[in-house]
């Protein structure tokens, strides 16, 4: 994936855990996203975004 790829209300899934991506910093390459469970924002990497098109919380289950 490449980092253009990203944008806003996208589903992603990171080592911090997945999320809806709220806000995109082009210049750090930093990805903003809220907890989709909790609505808890965090932050991550760009190189920490693991791609996979079913990106969940830890209760969900994969179809």
């Amino acid at each position: 994936m490449e980092f253009n790829d990203i944008h806003i209300g996208m589903k992603c899934g990171s080592k911090k855990g997945s999320g809806t991506v709220t806000w995109i910093d082009g210049s750090t390459r930093t990805i903003y996203m809220a907890n989709t469970e909790e609505n808890n924002n965090f932050e991550v990497g760009f190189e920490d975004i693991i791609y996979d098109p079913q990106a969940h919380n830890k209760q969900d289950a994969y179809y």
